[in-house]
């Protein structure tokens, strides 16, 4: 944690703190400033542990249009209203988060077994199991999903079977 961890904590107007009191585990600390805030400290601090067994790192990612920040770290997802400073979901993935993929209006999250889909709301379309060595490739509304040497086309706004 930052020496100066607990001034960010006195100046935030915004903190969610996860599971930091956990022995196991590695910190995830990320500040936040507000451009037009009239204050020389972030106004959202957001701190957790999570677990890192297979030695990936956390991501984050953020829509300015919409004010949500999204952030995969370890199986954990969570999701923030940064504008209205509170979180609007947590959420876990299979095994191991990879990491974070803006593709129009669609938010794309690889994980070690699993891809998934949101909007830039924060609303969870779909996501669907995925077994190494997987991949994926976005043309306009659809990916191309390739599992282990098979592709399959899905329309990225449910899912679905695209032809």
């Amino acid at each position: 944690m930052p020496d100066l961890y607990p001034d960010y904590l006195k100046h935030a107007r915004f903190i969610d703190q996860i599971d930091i009191h956990n022995p196991a585990g590695q910190f995830f600390f990320l500040a936040i400033s507000n451009v037009e805030a009239a204050s020389d400290w972030p106004s959202t601090v957001i701190v957790q542990k999570y677990q890192n067994e297979w030695g990936a790192t956390p991501g984050i990612l953020i829509v300015p249009e919409t004010n949500i920040l999204f952030i995969g770290a370890g199986d954990r997802l969570l999701c923030y209203d940064i504008g209205k400073q509170k979180r609007l979901w947590e959420d876990s993935c299979d095994l191991c988060f990879w990491e974070l993929h803006r593709s129009g209006p669609y938010v794309l999250m690889s994980a070690e077994l699993e891809f998934g889909v949101w909007t830039i709301e924060g609303e969870k379309l779909w996501s669907t199991f995925v077994e190494p060595p997987w991949s994926y490739k976005v043309s306009g509304d659809i990916v191309a999903l390739d599992v282990m040497g098979n592709t399959r086309l899905l329309n990225l706004s449910d899912g679905s079977s695209a032809k």
